[in-house]
């Protein structure tokens, strides 16, 4: 969101109290050596569903059931606009403290927290993070551009309260790992207590030679305990999840790549159902191994006109669980067009067909279409 720089000092008593921050787009805040910055956009966005008939503008293929796939829908909304603060102070040894929260309105109470944390960057490069931000397992330069998020089967993707640590190992490679919030509650089976003794460790190594090519490789150690509601009885289980991203691109195209593998990693991986990371039984917990990647495209037309094209899947291994029906796959596809008015306005088509698919049950799709326009 752009914001005025310097304001009318015509008749201005106190014009000498406002002033540009440290970056752009940023005011000083009087009396304070610290730079803020106010911004954000507004996403409003149509769409028809031929099945999907649940209200909610990310189309997440693995909540479709027979509930909610029969009836397809007709929506207009703009719960996907956002707003955020920004605020940088630099101490007088170089080292720039952040502070930054986020939010967008997709919560079921109105206003949701994206993001929120605090960093601290001193002149070597070496970055230390604390709060609410997307997980280290995820690579946000390779994931394509959608209208609202795109949500590509076979891509890490999880957003945790954490402690990251980031340093250099040269010009061109970096090196991260963080202590992340854990989630024991995406499991299911018989009634449980999701007990969080042990953070998620993860860890990344990063390559970034040029602009025009990047490469990650991540992984995560999760530690699983569950106690049964019926017995008492703990569980204890290590989950894993390896993840590594690619992109190479020029003035016009980008190529890029995503690759997952794991195990309990549901709750970590887009296109997986969030509540089926494994299986528990009354004497025993299995959990289950899932895999998958996509492709993503990029094309500049020109300086008006760009596409993307994008194709994920997601597959999952079998659990011990009988006759239940569970999650055991997902796919997901785009393609769009975007137009970009101004500086400040971008508008777009885009066709999203989606399915999942499950263990002893049926195989539900969907496809999407949907216009949108953000301004800012």
């Amino acid at each position: 969101m752009k914001i005025f720089r310097d304001r009318d000092s015509y008749g201005d008593l106190n014009s000498d109290a406002i002033k540009k921050g440290q970056f752009k787009g940023s005011i000083e805040l009087p009396g304070l050596n610290v730079s803020l910055f106010i911004g954000g956009f507004i996403k409003a966005t149509a769409f028809y569903d031929t099945k999907y008939n649940q209200k909610e503008e990310v189309l997440l293929p693995a909540t479709f059931s027979a509930k909610n796939i029969d009836k397809g829908q007709f929506n207009i909304g703009a719960r996907s606009s956002r707003l955020y603060f920004d605020a940088r102070a630099t101490t007088k040894k170089g080292t720039t403290v952040k502070a930054y929260i986020e939010m967008d309105y997709r919560g079921s109470p109105g206003i949701t927290l994206r993001h929120a944390y605090l960093e601290i960057s001193d002149t070597k490069n070496r970055i230390t993070l604390m709060g609410q931000y997307w997980s280290l397992i995820m690579d946000l330069s390779t994931i394509p551009e959608s209208l609202i998020e795109p949500t590509m089967s076979g891509a890490a993707f999880a957003r945790h309260g954490q402690l990251r640590h980031t340093r250099p190992i040269n010009k061109t490679t970096s090196i991260s790992i963080s202590v992340e919030d854990p989630n024991n509650s995406d499991f299911a089976g018989v009634p449980f207590t999701a007990l969080k003794n042990l953070p998620d460790l993860v860890s990344a190594f990063q390559v970034n030679p040029s602009k025009t090519f990047h490469f990650s490789l991540s992984g995560l150690l999760r530690f699983s305990k569950l106690r049964n509601d019926s017995s008492g009885k703990s569980y204890n289980k290590k989950g894993y999840l390896i993840s590594s991203a690619l992109f190479i691109k020029d003035d016009k195209n980008k190529l890029g790549l995503n690759g997952v593998f794991g195990d309990a990693s549901a709750g970590y991986v887009m296109g997986s159902d969030f509540s089926f990371s494994g299986y528990l039984s009354a004497d025993h917990l299995e959990l289950q191994n899932q895999y998958g990647g996509n492709i993503a495209f990029r094309h500049l037309w020109n300086e008006k006109f760009r596409s993307n094209i994008a194709y994920g899947i997601l597959q999952a291994g079998d659990v011990d669980a009988k006759s239940k029906t569970y999650f055991k796959g997902s796919r997901y596809f785009f393609i769009n067009t975007f137009y970009k008015l101004n500086e400040y306005i971008n508008m777009g088509v885009e066709w999203i067909y989606a399915s999942r698919e499950n263990k002893s049950g049926p195989r539900f799709t969907n496809n999407r279409f949907q216009f949108g326009i953000q301004i800012f």
